[in-house]
């Protein structure tokens, strides 16, 4: 493996981490003999652009995840995948299939089908969700691809081209231009009127010279421009209380936001204050008053 230089600022290896993967803790993803069977028949139906996996499987009681339904881009390998070798009912699993690295979410049957539906209309750096899938024990996954070896925050997802970074091995340096990342990121997102919901350090995914949202299971359109700015002021606060981003990172990423949501920045400023603001200064000045108060 080689090392993998990471815009101005040095993001670890997978030379680096290997160890520390090696070692860390993980779910138990151990699969039973029995699980090892194929299903019984299967069936495919493909529609416009979509292609339908139908699978009937002999026993429906296995713990592992077992495809009864699988929905997916037509242009991608996914055919033959009618078990994944995780606990049915895991909440986010890194899997691979066909010498690609996937990541599977459950969710509710609803969500999986809207972000699968809604993917590529929406503004932003988002993950590349390609399917969903319904399992026998009636659980619903929506799947992403990962197309080139990536680094999370999350240990649930680092397996395959996915590889763990520890947050506090990240130098000063690298957090600042990480922060400076996730404002232009959100404020694309935000710019179409969309939020990410509950945002952490694990909707990020790292490429060797971009960053993606990742999880996008709370993502919605807001109701109301103005919304979209107290979601850019609660990871500012997230970023500032975990000790990822100081002052002066807050400030640049304030600045950048309000240059690129101005609309939005405005409605909020005048719903919180009751006037209009004269500048853009003003707009930036009272976000970063309510991000530390």
């Amino acid at each position: 493996m080689k090392k993998t230089e990471y815009a101005e600022a040095h993001i670890p290896s997978a030379d680096e981490k290997l160890q520390e993967l090696e070692t860390g803790k993980h779910d138990d993803y151990a699969l039973p003999e029995f699980s090892k069977e194929v299903p019984v028949s299967s069936r495919k139906h493909e529609s416009g652009s979509n292609v339908t996996m139908e699978y009937t499987w002999k026993r429906t009681d296995s713990p592992s995840i077992r495809v009864t339904r699988l929905i997916f881009r037509s242009g991608e390998d996914l055919s033959g995948l009618y078990r994944i070798a995780a606990r049915d009912g895991a909440d986010s699993i890194c899997f691979s299939h066909n010498n690609m690295t996937y990541i599977a979410r459950k969710t509710a049957h609803e969500i999986a089908q809207a972000l699968y539906n809604a993917y590529g209309k929406i503004t932003g750096a988002l993950e590349n969700i390609v399917g969903y899938l319904t399992t026998a024990l009636g659980s619903d996954y929506v799947i992403s691809k990962v197309e080139q070896d990536s680094w999370a925050f999350d240990r649930r997802i680092t397996r395959g081209s996915i590889h763990y970074v520890d947050v506090d091995s990240l130098k000063a340096k690298s957090r600042s231009k990480l922060t400076e990342m996730i404002a232009e990121k959100i404020a694309e997102l935000h710019s179409g009127n969309v939020i990410i919901g509950r945002f952490t350090l694990n909707n990020i995914l790292l490429g060797r010279d971009d960053m993606t949202l990742s999880d996008l299971r709370k993502m919605r359109v807001s109701r109301k421009r103005a919304y979209v700015i107290e979601e850019f002021k609660n990871i500012l606060q997230y970023l500032f209380a975990i000790g990822f981003a100081t002052r002066e990172d807050i400030y640049c990423a304030i600045a950048y936001y309000t240059g690129k949501n101005e609309l939005s920045c405005s409605e909020w400023y005048q719903e919180k204050t009751g006037k209009k603001a004269s500048d853009q200064f003003d707009l930036a000045a009272k976000i970063e008053e309510e991000v530390y108060n």
